[in-house]
Order: structure tokens, then C-alpha cells, then sequence
């Protein structure tokens, strides 16, 4: 590989780093509201760089050697042609006004509010899951189980929603966190416990990386609303969106519980290679850098090779493998797909009936299904609906629109799925257009119940019903401490 290659590789990954560190430091609401797929994109832009410029490495799950090349200025460019809706849509000039809207209303005292009861509902779904998992007498985490392995063959059904619907669990977390921040002014640590106890829950299932990911992301996507009025003022410090709104203390809790989800993640992969799997000395590195390095892009390397330097790309044939004759319709088919084009049957098969798949899909299946040229106003377009649902997530946490918010981050949830393994199915199933039918009615119904000052869902719920003794006493002690 020549050197104006490399250099041109460093280039575009340097690049999209820089656009992503400009994020952070001057647009928090995009970083925050887009975090769960900006890590992704960072992770995979790191990935597809490193076999770029070491290349040829082996790729053991493909068995066959990949790199060097020139994907990552391609893939690279995709991404930026993801983010740059955001950047439109979320710029500091249209979201200036959004402050104004914030709803203050604070309950009376007295009264069961909506993050209590989320509280009080969360504790007792924690408590029945760990019982749960001690009632059905194995621990994955000390019994080497796989995770998978456990959750099919063992667990209860607490689990098996949770692994299904723990995303959406977190983010109403982070929903009622918010909330309390944009509300109360106060940061509600009775979230961030119920956050770490579900991680620590996971961490003893057995889960490694994706979990603890996932989960803590989907926690952090409403939180792109407390920074908005900061974000709406252009400011020439980075980072001052932190400073203003939080205090030392503040940020030294968040700060901690950042390292804690590392230091879980970490031993939980560990534990993962040596204990569950049995790798040994150097192997465990070895596989460990692999997962991180070649893994994560082996599947999008192989495909660009094969579209863009090899010029094999059927657009009839992936259409109809995706939406009309996959091996599994049940499941993300693009993995699927490229699994096929890279490993072949028997493999694919094999692995589809053990639950795995390869890593990948995202911005590949573009230009698989569309070709090296139309393929990106696809990849905008998409850019502008998840940005617009974006908007609404972040409007309707303010506003104190919980219904739209939720609604909007579950119809966001399948761009999300497909930034990170490609699915592209999900908008031929039927429950998919159901989502957004219920999106547009609560979006409609909270419009009209806004002129009335009421709300769709009330963050007052009703008063907290006190024994008459402690009605009695409680007068009876102010009574007595009356001038």
C-alpha cells in the first residue's frame, strides 16, 4: 500500500474522529441524542482503518485474509453523509427557541408523580428478576454459561423480556431522569442505582460488551434535552455545556459510574474469553484484539472489495434475498446476506440455528442493494428521518410529552438497527407501521390536549393515600411547633 493510500485512510478516519470530537465539545444534543450510533460508527471507522493499514489480517471467522485497502475514505464519507441531517435539523439557530417550551410544573406535595411510580415499579422488577435468577438455580456468571445459552435454555420470562425490551426500559429511565432534572432541578440518583443494579444483574447473566453498552446509551438519549438551552447558546469553550449545567460533585458521579460500565465491561469480556470459552496466554489478547479491530467490519470490508473493486453487485438478487426469500424472515436479514456472499452454506445456516451472526451490515447493504452511486440519497434520507425522530425524542422530553417521546425513540429504534447491523427489513413489518400510526396519534392527541394545558400523560398521578394516624400525628407535631 502506497503512502498517499495511507495517508488518504488516516485522513478520512482522523476526519470523522474530529467531526465527532466537534460534536461533543459544541453540539451536545446530537452527541447525546445520537450517541448509542455515534460509538458505533467511531468503533467501526477504527476497525475498517486498522485492516485498511495493516492489512492482510486474518479474519478467522471468514477464514481468509482481509485488507489492505481504500474502504475507509468510502465508509467514512457515508457516515458523514449520516450526520450531516443532524447538523441541519438540531443546528443551535432551530432549537433556540425549545427552552421556552420546557414544562416546570411541579407536583404538589403529596402526590404520586410518574417517576415514582416508575421508581416503585422498576425496584420490584429488579428484585423479582435477581429471586428469578436464583429460583432457576444457576448463576451464568459462575456457571460459565454463555448468555445466549442461558437466556434460551434456562432463564425465566422476566429475562427473556428484559433481553428483549431492556433498551426501552433504560431509555424511560433516562426519560424520568430528565424530567426530574428539567422540572425539579435536581439529579434523581434513585435512576442512576436503578441503572447500576440492572448492570450488575447483567454482568452476573453472563453479558459482555453489548449490554452494558446498549443499556447505558439508551439511558443517556433523553438527557440530550437538559443541555439544550446551553446548547442553543454558541459558545466559543468546548465542553461548556458540561460546566453549566452540572457542578463538581455532579460530574464526579457520572465520572464514576462512566468507569464502573468500563470496568463491567471489561471483566465481563475477560471472564467471557477465559472462563466460558477457555482461551489461554497469548490466545486471549489475541481474540480480544481481533473482536475489537477485525470483527467489527470483516463482513463491510469483504463487501466493498466485492462491490467496489470487484464490481459484483445485484440489486434484484439482494432484493429479493432481503425482503422476500431470506434464509430466516424472522431476523435482521442483511447479516444474513453478506454472511452468505462471504461464508457460504453450510456455515451460514449453521450459524443462523446456534443464534449468531457476523457483526456488520451498516453502510454495506447500501450500496449492495443500491450500487456505488445511488446508494446515498438513501444514506441522507435515512440521516433525515432519524434526525427528525431525533428532534422529537429530545421536543417531546421537554415539553413533557412522554407518550410522542417514547413513541418516537421506538419508530427510531429500527434506524437504529439498521445503523448497527444494516436491517433493513424492518419496514416491510406490519407492527413497524403500527408504531408509527401510534406515534402520529399521540403526537395529535398531545397537540390538542396542549391547548387545554393538559397533558397526554400526567407527570401528577394521585395523592399518596396516609394511614389516619399519621395524618393525625403530623398535624398534631405542627401544632405544636407553631408560633
Amino acid at each position: 500500500m502506497s503512502i498517499p493510500e495511507q495517508t488518504a485512510v488516516a485522513l478520512s478516519a482522523g476526519a470523522f474522529c474530529f467531526l465527532v470530537l466537534f460534536l461533543a465539545a459544541y453540539r451536545p444534543v446530537i452527541f447525546l441524542g445520537f450517541f448509542f450510533i455515534l460509538f458505533t460508527l467511531v468503533w467501526r471507522t477504527a476497525s475498517i482503518a486498522f485492516i485498511d493499514l495493516t492489512g492482510p489480517v486474518w479474519s478467522s471467522q471468514t477464514l481468509r485474509y482481509i485488507g489492505p485497502g481504500l474502504a475507509t475514505p468510502l465508509y467514512v464519507l457515508a457516515y458523514f453523509a449520516t450526520l450531516v441531517p443532524f447538523l441541519i435539523v438540531l443546528r443551535p439557530s432551530a432549537i433556540r427557541a425549545w427552552p421556552d417550551g420546557i414544562d416546570r410544573r411541579q407536583a404538589a406535595q403529596g402526590m404520586l408523580t410518574l417517576s415514582s411510580l416508575t421508581v416503585a415499579l422498576s425496584m420490584l422488577f429488579l428484585a423479582y428478576l435477581f429471586l428469578d435468577m436464583l429460583r432457576h438455580g444457576s448463576i451464568p456468571l459462575f456457571a460459565h454459561i454463555e448468555r445466549y445459552t442461558y437466556t434460551a435454555e434456562r432463564a425465566g420470562a422476566a429475562h427473556r423480556w428484559l433481553t428483549k425490551y431492556g433498551n426501552f426500559l433504560a431509555f424511560w429511565w433516562g426519560l424520568m431522569f430528565a424530567a426530574e432534572r428539567l422540572r425539579n432541578d435536581r439529579l434523581d440518583l434513585r435512576y442512576l442505582g436503578l441503572l447500576a443494579t440492572l448492570l450488575g444483574y447483567m454482568f452476573l447473566a453472563g453479558n459482555r460488551f453489548s449490554a452494558f453498552y446498549s443499556l447505558s446509551t439508551f439511558f443517556i438519549i433523553p438527557l440530550a434535552a437538559v443541555f439544550v438551552a446551553p446548547a442553543a447558546r454558541q459558545s466559543a469553550a468546548p465542553f461548556h455545556w458540561v460546566v453549566r449545567m452540572f457542578g463538581r460533585r455532579e460530574i464526579a458521579i457520572f465520572g464514576a459510574g462512566a468507569l464502573l460500565i468500563v470496568l463491567l465491561a471489561a471483566s465481563a469480556i475477560f471472564i467471557n474469553l477465559v472462563g466460558v470459552r477457555g482461551y489461554e496466554g497469548d490466545q486471549v489478547l489475541s481474540q480480544f484484539w481481533e473482536r475489537v479491530l477485525v470483527q467489527p467490519s470483516e463482513l463491510g470490508w469483504i463487501s466493498y472489495e466485492r462491490v467496489f473493486l470487484q464490481n459484483q453487485w445485484h440489486p434484484d438478487a439482494v432484493y429479493d434475498f432481503l425482503f422476500q426469500t431470506p434464509l430466516d424472515p424472522n431476523r435482521n436479514t442483511t447479516p444474513q446476506y453478506l454472511m452468505l456472499q462471504t461464508i457460504g452454506e453450510p456455515r451460514t445456516s449453521e450459524h443462523l440455528r446456534a443464534g449468531v451472526q457476523l457483526a456488520g451490515g451498516f453502510p454495506e447493504i447500501f450500496f449492495e442493494l443500491f450500487g456505488p452511486i445511488y446508494a446515498w440519497p438513501f444514506l441522507l434520507g435515512s440521516g433525515f428521518i432519524s434526525a427528525m425522530l431525533t428532534a422529537l425524542i429530545v421536543k417531546g422530553t421537554i415539553q413533557g410529552r412522554y407518550t410522542s417521546a417514547f413513541l418516537a425513540l421506538y419508530v427510531l429504534f429500527g434506524f437504529d438497527v439498521m445503523y448497527i447491523g444494516g436491517m433493513l427489513n424492518f419496514v416491510i413489518a406490519t407492527s413497524y407501521w403500527i408504531k408509527i400510526a401510534a406515534l402520529a396519534i399521540a403526537l395529535l392527541l398531545e397537540t390538542s390536549l396542549a391547548g387545554s394545558g393538559l397533558p397526554l400523560l400526567p407527570w401528577s398521578i394521585a395523592p399518596i393515600p396516609r394511614p389516619g394516624w399519621l395524618v393525625a400525628a403530623s398535624r398534631s407535631i405542627r401544632l405544636r411547633f407553631q408560633p
